[in-house]
């Protein structure tokens, strides 16, 4: 028994059927017509099974189809619609590769630009047209391709990609395809037009570059990779908080706290010790002492006077030194930052409230 399959080409070759071996029987065994049956049976059933792995493993091919399309492609083509005609010339190889296609499929490529393509195009024509059956045939198909060849070689683009100082696992990237390392260095046929060069490597920043070449035109591109910055240390946060504490001259913040609350208290204090002395002058003008007791002027309320003055005393009191004992925290932190800021000792600050007839408040001098 015989099976044909066709060729890329058309060709049929004829293609034997596996043979099967069978272990010989004992003598007798095979002689029932159930055995001979059972035999033909499992012979049927392995040659169906061999002709179905052949079929398997060629790739589905359509001669016929690929041929109507060929010729679809080639009317649309003649009359300047190439992007409704190249496409079906690359259906038709999908069916039936053919160097006759793939020359149709450079000439689409060039149409567009793409130089580079038709280049590799015309290349892969020459291989397939090894299987082109016909000496006349073979050798035209040939020459067509080895004329788009060298038209396209002056005009084909190219483009070197260098890394310099190649770090371990470096990686490069040509417009999203992977670049490997042996071609690193050589002028690569590419299209013209706009292209992205990216490199990466462990332990290093990514580098990318874009370059736009021009028909016949070399380009280098350079890369250089390099390590990427070093994580932060542990003491840089550290630092960086003990600068946010110090805002101005090394002092620390929480001195320029204590001494404003110093400062508010103490005035605070003095406002009150101010109106403790309003009440008793109000009350040693307004009242006297005399036999049996304490007089009044008819119409003075007295009472609210003798309730400030009581109340007055012992605010300004708790207020007053409140307040010296933080101007005291503020004036010990800023004392000891201006000593480590200049490595010399410092002046000791002086604290000193002060009164006036209208107004109160605190002074601080001394050297900063």
């Amino acid at each position: 028994m015989v099976e044909s399959t066709t060729s890329p080409l058309g060709k049929h070759l004829p293609r034997a059927a596996p043979r099967i071996h069978l272990a010989r029987a004992r003598r007798g065994a095979a002689s029932t017509p159930v055995a001979r049956a059972a035999l033909a049976l499992a012979s049927a059933a392995a040659i169906a099974l061999g002709g179905a792995t052949a079929r398997a493993q060629q790739p589905a091919r359509d001669p016929v189809a690929a041929e109507a399309l060929f010729k679809a492609a080639r009317a649309l083509v003649d009359k300047g619609d190439y992007a409704a005609g190249c496409p079906k010339f690359e259906a038709s190889l999908e069916l039936n590769p053919s160097a006759s296609t793939m020359i149709n499929i450079a000439r689409c490529h060039e149409h567009e630009g793409k130089l580079a393509t038709a280049w590799h195009d015309y290349h892969r024509a020459l291989v397939l047209n090894r299987e082109t059956a016909g000496e006349q045939r073979r050798r035209g198909l040939e020459e067509l391709a080895q004329k788009g060849i060298a038209a396209l070689e002056p005009r084909v683009p190219k483009l070197r990609v260098v890394v310099e100082a190649a770090p371990p696992g470096v990686e490069v990237r040509r417009d999203g395809t992977p670049l490997p390392a042996a071609a690193l260095g050589d002028a690569l046929p590419i299209d013209p037009g706009p292209h992205e060069i990216r490199a990466s490597a462990p332990g290093h920043q990514e580098e990318t570059r874009s370059v736009t070449l021009k028909e016949g035109e070399t380009a280098t591109v350079e890369l250089t990779l390099r390590p990427a910055a070093a994580a932060p240390s542990a003491s840089a946060p550290a630092a960086a908080a003990e600068a946010k504490e110090a805002p101005g001259g090394g002092v620390p913040t929480w001195a320029w706290i204590s001494g404003a609350a110093g400062i508010a208290l103490v005035g605070a204090s003095v406002g009150f010790l101010i109106d403790d002395l309003s009440a008793i002058d109000a009350l040693t003008e307004n009242c006297r002492d005399a036999p049996g007791g304490t007089y009044c002027n008819p119409g003075y309320d007295f009472a609210a006077d003798n309730a400030r003055k009581n109340r007055d005393l012992p605010l300004f009191i708790g207020l007053g030194g409140a307040g010296l004992v933080a101007l005291g925290v503020a004036t010990f932190g800023i004392v000891r930052a201006g000593s480590e800021d200049r490595a010399a000792p410092a002046q000791a600050a002086v604290v000193a409230p002060w009164i006036a007839p209208s107004l109160a408040g605190a002074s601080i001098s001394g050297s900063f």
